[in-house]
């Protein structure tokens, strides 16, 4: 029974190890393929996201700044419900940590690139909720010091 759980955790231990091994190798990336033939990746380097797109005649690369001193996030999803995979860049608000904020980038398959979305309420996207069933986009905004929230179809 000992031998048994002691080689458990070895093996748990070699796996952690292997895990830690790989994301240090790669820390920050994300690749995705937005469209069909076409290749996406994207680095956060502390404030900004490096991306770098190939495939279908394009190659390109550009970096994102953000201005935050928050670790970033990024998130692959199709924000804009046309079938092609797009990406945010989020991060907490810099006052108490309170608000979720996103930079939300949808690919156009006619430009061959990604283009930045902007919220149809309020100046950027807070606590972002996408609902797939209903094709829209929530989020919340501030007027007047008064929290509100805007659900809108892209």
């Amino acid at each position: 029974m000992m031998k048994t759980i002691a080689a458990m955790l070895a093996i748990a231990a070699a796996a952690d190890a292997a895990n830690a091994c790989a994301q240090a190798a790669e820390p920050g990336r994300t690749e995705f393929s937005p469209a069909k033939g076409v290749q996406a990746v994207l680095t956060v380097k502390g404030q900004e996201v490096e991306l770098n797109l190939a495939g279908e005649g394009v190659q390109a690369t550009e970096t994102i700044a953000v201005e935050t001193e928050k670790t970033l996030r990024v998130k692959v999803e199709d924000y804009n419900f046309d079938g092609y995979k797009d990406f945010s860049i989020s991060h907490t608000d810099d006052g108490m940590g309170t608000y979720e904020i996103s930079q939300v980038y949808v690919y156009s398959p006619k430009e061959k690139k990604f283009v930045p979305l902007a919220p149809r309420c309020g100046d950027e996207f807070i606590n972002l909720a996408v609902n797939k069933s209903k094709k829209t986009l929530t989020n919340s905004y501030i007027v007047d010091n008064k929290y509100k929230t805007c659900q809108a179809r892209y």
